[in-house]
């Protein structure tokens, strides 16, 4: 796969296979997470950081989205919105 331009990008982090990481995001930074090997699953916790009972709902972002796929301009849901 040719590298990304992240040129613009304030962090950029390889992250080897089964390994962890974290980070805070402030309203309107982007996460963007690149699969350079190809067919790779990303397990996700996303958590509100003001607000840790606030999390990233697979289950009503599944039923807002109509799909399982998380892709470039998907809408993650919380578990907070119904």
């Amino acid at each position: 796969m040719d590298n990304p331009d992240t040129s613009g990008a304030l962090y950029t982090c390889d992250i080897p296979a089964e390994r962890p990481w974290s980070r805070v995001l402030r309203k309107g930074q982007t996460l963007r997470i690149i699969d350079s090997e190809g067919q790779q699953a990303v397990d996700a916790l996303l958590y509100c950081a003001d607000d840790p009972s606030e999390r990233y709902s697979s289950q009503d972002t599944l039923r807002v989205q109509g799909s399982a796929y998380i892709d470039l301009g998907t809408r993650l849901i919380s578990n907070r919105v119904g």
